[in-house]
């Protein structure tokens, strides 16, 4: 598998969020933490 690594565009910033949200371990069982864990305005 390649893969291509590059400079992260300003447009794709938001998504940095999003990959962090789901990044989280959460057993299962456990219910979901709230987004605003990791989201800011």
């Amino acid at each position: 598998m390649g893969y291509v690594i590059r400079e992260i565009q300003k447009p794709e910033y938001p998504l940095l969020g999003h990959f962090l949200y789901e990044a989280i371990f959460i057993p299962e069982g456990i219910a979901l933490p709230p987004k605003t864990i990791i989201m800011t305005s």
